[in-house]
């Protein structure tokens, strides 16, 4: 699926004040992907990370690579400029611009490429990963964090259940791990490794979980139309969540989480 990446620059620079209050989970996420390079035993001089956002992950690399040359790439310029300011670090080289776009910000050969919830953006998935297996150094490490198919699944099985269309144009295509694996392959990389996990996260109500989702930029709608009967039928899904995924402190939602590890073969 072709993503409107206009739409989605705008909706990350909207939530570039909120986004460090409500990713709750990328943060966590982030944190998980450090852990993963403690297993590395190859030393890392040059990395790339793929979607910087406000620079959480960005500043965690840093801190554990602080001789590193890292280039943080974004799509957003708002989020961009709020990295900037919260790590004035002379070895961060940021860009904005389209991760698809390799050719603007790759030069030369990486020991890492790193991606927290952000491959879940590409359009062009295949040609993307492929290129940055390419930009790896030998024995470098492409490691990445996704949303799965099973992601948000109680507002999408409700908005199946109420609408009479196509529900997708309500949340953005994922992919299962079988997809990502075998891109990690196809890029030339070998050790691959994909875990997932399914975790719960409670809110007071739908309402409140839509609002925190919209203040981290990922928007639970790919849709800009805002008709009466959208509006009606998401009023509509909201009173059903609150009915149907009530639990003692809330409501819930389930996110899929896929840590993808691949690492590039010597040459």
């Amino acid at each position: 699926m072709r993503v409107n990446k206009s739409l989605v620059a705008r909706r990350f620079d909207r939530s570039s004040s909120t986004y460090d209050q409500y990713a709750v989970i990328q943060k966590q996420i982030a944190h998980r992907l450090l852990q993963t390079l403690d297993k590395c035993n190859q030393p890392i001089r040059r990395i790339c990370e793929i979607g910087c956002g406000t620079g959480y992950l960005t500043n965690l690399l840093i801190q554990k690579y602080p001789d590193a040359e890292l280039t943080a790439i974004d799509l957003a310029p708002k989020m961009i400029e709020t990295a900037k300011r919260n790590i004035p670090h002379p070895n961060i080289h940021w860009h904005t611009g389209d991760a698809e776009d390799v050719h603007a910000y790759l030069s030369g050969k990486y020991d890492l490429i790193i991606s927290n919830a952000t491959i879940q953006w590409l359009s062009n998935s295949k040609e993307t990963i492929m290129s940055w297996g390419k930009a790896l150094q030998p024995n470098g490490v492409l490691l990445a964090s996704t949303f799965g198919i099973d992601t948000f699944q109680e507002l999408t099985n409700l908005f199946q259940k109420l609408e009479k269309k196509q529900a997708d144009q309500h949340h953005l295509t994922m992919h299962p791990s079988t997809f990502w694996k075998k891109l990690w392959e196809l890029a030339g990389l070998t050790s691959v490794n994909v875990q997932e996990n399914r975790e719960k996260v409670s809110y007071s109500n739908c309402r409140s979980f839509l609002r925190n989702i919209k203040a981290t930029g990922a928007n639970y709608s790919v849709s800009q139309s805002s008709s009466l009967a959208n509006h009606l039928l998401l009023k509509n899904v909201m009173e059903e969540y609150d009915r149907l995924y009530r639990e003692e402190n809330g409501v819930y939602a389930t996110y899929h989480v896929i840590h993808l590890y691949g690492q590039k073969t010597s040459e």
